[in-house]
């Protein structure tokens, strides 16, 4: 009987090892997703996306073996601390108080506002509410994605936003080019210093995912872009699946079609996103003046897209930011940081702040910018 116990013991122990081997593997793949092109191999995005739940498979293993007194543990463990630099963009820890110095400085803000309709599958109007937050933090750059005017004659709703924001400098443009929307939904710059010349990215005929705008600040110019790059576009039916499955009412539901759908939309979305911030990255080269990016990336700090646009420029959330995780996102999950302010070397943000306001799918992030002479 002793010698039975002790052998399903062995073969308990040696398939939870096994199970920690795959979970070691897929911690490896995950950090592989920033440095593989998902036009190349897309399956590595898919870990990177899910770092967070293959990080926490790993702790419990590491806490299952330190309980069971197994030096397996250690697998798990250095196979963490070989990421170190991807479990660091989850966490900031600035705790000094910034003291910013009686220079040159702007207070900015990048926000998706969701075409002004609240959290998802809310859709309510919030424009106004949206305006008077804005107008509330008295920011001298503005950056809006998914900025939705529905009338026909859009004047006068800017003309609001101009005078109750005191930002008189602005440009826009609509995601696509060709097509007739009512009104305006594309995206906006708002600045109180004067915009001299803009510009647009886009990465197929006529489809816009960022504009650029060159801001004079006195004596000094630089050079904007607010981007919003390609989301998963979930459909109603894909919503529909996700609270279904939340919810366990999975009777009337084709659980292998609905997972397929997003698989095939996540893919479709990584690779665009890769070849969008190909595109950026040469647009950020080529500028000839210094570089702020803020926007909606539609991408976590895990992405191969994040990777490559922080090679040379720096994460205000990791610079300026407190805290874990800061997601700034509050639709279907994931919900990650995919909301960014980025700078090159000629600036430093001195605060960085999550807003938690509850007039969009996303939460509005803001910091303080100096010219780092």
């Amino acid at each position: 009987m002793a010698a039975r116990k002790r052998t399903s013991w062995l073969i308990l122990v040696n398939i939870l090892l096994l199970l920690n081997i795959g979970a070691v593997i897929s911690i490896f793949c995950s950090y592989a997703a920033h440095y593989i092109d998902p036009h190349d191999y897309w399956i590595f995005a898919l870990f990177g996306l899910l770092y967070p739940w293959i990080l926490i498979l790993n702790l419990a293993f590491i806490l299952l073996w330190l309980i069971l007194w197994k030096r397996y543990a250690l697998l798990s463990i250095i196979a963490i601390l070989i990421g170190w630099n991807q479990l660091n963009t989850m966490i900031a820890i600035n705790y000094e108080t910034p003291v910013i110095p009686p220079a040159q400085n702007m207070s900015l803000i990048t926000y998706n506002v969701h075409g002004f309709t609240g959290e998802a599958n809310v859709k309510i109007d919030f424009r106004a509410e949206i305006i008077e937050y804005i107008a509330g933090e008295h920011p001298d750059i503005l950056c809006l994605q998914e900025f939705h005017i529905r009338e026909a004659d859009t004047t006068p709703v800017i003309r609001k936003c101009i005078k109750a924001w005191d930002l008189r400098y602005h440009y826009m443009t609509n995601y696509y080019r060709n097509r007739k929307w009512t009104g305006i939904n594309g995206i906006a710059t708002f600045s109180r210093y004067p915009i001299v010349r803009t510009g647009i990215l886009e990465h197929q005929p006529s489809k816009h995912f960022a504009i650029y705008t060159d801001i004079v600040m006195e004596y000094d110019t630089l050079r904007l872009f607010n981007v919003h790059l390609a989301s998963l576009r979930l459909g109603q039916h894909d919503v529909n699946f996700y609270y279904q499955l939340k919810k366990n009412e999975t009777e009337n539901v084709n659980i292998k079609q609905g997972f397929f759908s997003i698989l095939r939309k996540l893919k479709t979305a990584f690779i665009l996103r890769a070849k969008q911030s190909e595109i950026l990255l040469q647009a950020i080269e080529n500028s000839p003046y210094p570089v702020l990016v803020c926007g909606d990336l539609n991408d976590s700090p895990f992405s191969y897209t994040y990777h490559e646009l922080t090679q040379n420029l720096t994460d205000s959330y990791k610079e300026a930011g407190t805290g874990f995780f800061g997601s700034t996102y509050d639709g279907v999950p994931p919900n990650y940081r995919i909301d960014y302010i980025l700078h090159d070397r000629h600036f430093r943000v001195f605060t960085y702040k999550k807003s938690n306001v509850t007039f969009s799918d996303h939460y509005p992030v803001s910091g303080m910018v100096m010219f780092n002479y």
